[in-house]
């Protein structure tokens, strides 16, 4: 009976994407060209003011455009402005472009760029960016075409934020015309960028159109709409990729890996990423307020089985430094030898014993992890953990939500009747914001990102940990605020707030009818598909 009615969903999924115009080759009737995407949820709002996961961001880059952007190897270059310049280590010019247009046709004005940037300083609007913006002291207009930030303190990793969705300009009028609403399925946004809003059905799809009053005139893509479809099962997503009702999938579990480098009109790209994937215990809910409990856990969690079982070639076995290699970009050699210095995780039953013992619980206790249904890799890996707890009498229920309602955990944005995050462990992941140490363990790690809207999952609070994070903030010579990283790293991998299993690899498969261009694929922030093309 399930596997009937598996594949009765499986038909009225496929049903569903060809009704919104895909025919297998990325055309619809009347030659117009249809991009058929697959996303594993709803965006939480489509403004980059919370686009700060996959769904929202693949949506909202097609849309809005920032200040700067990436090159395809992660170094900065601009895009909505002309240059940019850091003038003093508290003082940031940019030059702006004049010479762009919304997709209603009107002039991006200094109005627009100022007002998009300090929209992510403003309180009653809840900004996922806003911590980005913890040290700035004023955006102003200090030429015609020129924005002015300042800085209270030195911050060595301010380059990288207009690079984010924090830099994307949205209209001003629009925004204060629609205010409640922007971002809504009533009346989106508007931006600068290749492609328009159109439609959104909660649940079901986001249809978004060609904008045909893109200013950049050397954008090579023929796409007239893109159809982002929400797809949550592995075998529907294997299935409308291998039919071509699916023409790309960038956010598809690992498990599918396999199965799709065996599909002969499905081009398959993979990238050494910047995220990490991780058990997140609740810092601040007993028991995982000790840290007897914790490294417990982590000492009986057999990783080699995850890895031989589960994860396989689709990842890289994680450590006890909350960071991929890929982060390593100031003085890679000292991080390498801090990484070979710390070793790994280690499965040792005795230890995990031991710890236990030494805890309020010695006898076992009950929790609840949460998973993504989205994720089923996640979701065997959480099963592997399960059945390794139940040596220590640890009985570990899994709970499977939505992708959005784990990110609403995630991000703070469902707290318990005294403030604290309401949840005891969540199996989930982060990308970093950019290539940097510093990417990982500010929002992860700093007391600030604890509460709503914050990105400290594990509710840590260690004040040392967050002073050496602040001073390193700060600290403009490279060398001393590694230094200062190295020391917090060394506080955190003794508390062991989280348990890194993978260091994630990236992947993105497409139909080989189309190309998409010198696309950035290894950061979220560069998903802009200006430059996809159809060629069947």
């Amino acid at each position: 009976m399930k596997k009937l009615l598996c594949a009765c969903l499986i038909v009225a999924m496929l049903v569903t994407l060809t009704a919104c115009g895909g025919t297998g080759d990325g055309k619809a009737s009347g030659e117009k060209i249809v991009l058929n995407v697959h996303m594993n949820g709803d965006p939480v709002a489509i403004d980059p003011a919370f686009a700060y996961d996959n769904a929202s961001s693949l949506v909202v880059n097609q849309i809005t455009e920032s200040l700067l952007t990436h090159n395809p190897d992660n170094t900065l270059k601009p895009n909505l402005c002309k240059s940019f310049e850091a003038t003093d280590p508290c003082t940031y010019v940019y030059q702006i472009r004049d010479d762009v247009t919304f997709s209603d046709g009107t002039p991006m004005t200094m109005d627009d760029v100022i007002y998009s940037i300090r929209r992510h300083l403003d309180a009653d609007l809840g900004s996922y960016m806003n911590w980005f913006f913890a040290n700035v002291t004023s955006v102003e207009a200090t030429g015609e075409w020129e924005m002015t930030i300042k800085l209270a303190e030195p911050q060595a990793t301010w380059q990288y934020v207009l690079a984010t969705s924090a830099g994307m300009i949205v209209q001003k009028k629009f925004c204060e015309e629609h205010a409640g609403e922007v971002g809504s399925a009533s009346v989106g946004i508007i931006g600068t960028g290749p492609f328009v809003f159109e439609k959104w059905e909660n649940g079901s799809k986001v249809i978004l159109k060609k904008n045909e009053n893109y200013w950049d005139k050397a954008a090579k893509t023929n796409v007239d709409e893109i159809v982002f479809s929400i797809i949550a099962d592995d075998t529907t997503i294997a299935t409308a990729l291998k039919s071509g009702q699916v023409d790309l999938s960038w956010d598809f579990s690992s498990k599918l890996v396999e199965t799709i480098q065996g599909f002969d009109n499905v081009e398959l790209k993979s990238w050494s990423g910047m995220g990490i994937e991780y058990l997140a215990f609740n810092n601040m809910r007993k028991p995982f307020d000790e840290v007897n409990v914790r490294k417990a856990i982590a000492y009986a969690i057999d990783l080699d089985s995850i890895f031989n079982n589960v994860i396989k070639d689709s990842g890289i076995k994680g450590d006890l430094l909350p960071m991929t290699d890929s982060l390593f970009t100031v003085e890679a050699d000292r991080w390498k030898q801090y990484v070979k210095d710390h070793g790994g995780h280690v499965y040792d039953l005795d230890k995990a014993k031991e710890y236990l013992a030494a805890s309020s619980v010695p006898n076992g206790f009950d929790f609840t992890m949460y998973v993504s249904q989205a994720r089923s890799q996640a979701y065997d890996v959480a099963l592997v953990v399960q059945q390794n707890l139940k040596a220590l009498n640890i009985n570990a229920e899994i709970v499977t939500l939505t992708q959005d309602e784990v990110y609403a955990y995630q991000f703070g944005n469902i707290l318990d009747a005294e403030g604290i995050r309401d949840y005891d462990c969540l199996v989930t992941t982060w990308g970093a914001d950019y290539p940097d140490p510093s990417a990982n363990l500010d929002p992860l790690f700093n007391i600030a990102n604890i509460g709503a809207g914050g990105y400290n999952c594990a509710a840590y609070s260690n004040e040392t940990v967050d002073s050496l994070l602040n001073q390193a903030v700060t600290t403009t010579d490279e060398s001393q605020r590694m230094e200062l990283l190295f020391q917090a790293c060394d506080i955190i991998i003794e508390d062991e707030p989280y348990y890194v299993y993978n260091y994630t690899k990236g992947f993105a498969a497409f139909n080989k009818n189309w190309s998409l261009g010198d696309m950035n694929y290894t950061c979220a922030w560069d998903w802009n598909f200006k430059d996809v093309v159809y060629n069947g």
